[in-house]
């Protein structure tokens, strides 16, 4: 990660859904901070190490929402199930699939991360040996 933090570590699937293409938000935060963006300019990417800097400064503020995917029909909705607040999901992250299991059971579900008010990234996960909206509990 950055040198700046070096006892700091997350799993890799966290870090790269932070950070990676498919959810530009912190990789955007990197990019308009640049010192070499001119008004009116482009700016350059930014560098692994602005988006790791950034990283550490975005995903400790962050909180998570879980919801659950339900389908009625055509029609696909989802419910809250719980929320964490910043520095409150760290089992979730060392084991998301063991600890969503336990906690809300066999189901489709669906992971929010948000600074703030804003939207981070999204990850799902099939828990519990999930296979169809026919088996949710």
């Amino acid at each position: 990660m950055n040198a700046d933090f070096p006892e700091r570590t997350v799993p890799p699937w966290l870090y790269k859904l932070f950070t990676g293409h498919q959810y530009p938000y912190v990789r955007r935060l990197a990019k308009f901070e640049k010192k070499d963006r001119k008004r009116g300019e482009m700016s350059s990417e930014p560098s692994r190490e602005e988006i790791d800097a950034k990283f550490w400064e975005v995903y400790p503020r962050s909180s998570a929402r879980i919801l659950q995917e339900v389908k009625q029909g055509m029609i696909v909705s989802f419910t809250e199930l719980g929320s964490y607040p910043p520095g409150g999901y760290q089992e979730l992250v060392d084991t998301p699939e063991e600890f969503l299991a336990r906690e809300y059971g066999r189901k489709k579900i669906k992971v929010n991360f948000y600074d703030g008010e804003n939207f981070v990234c999204t990850i799902n996960f099939k828990v519990g040996g999930w296979a169809s909206h026919d088996d949710d509990d």
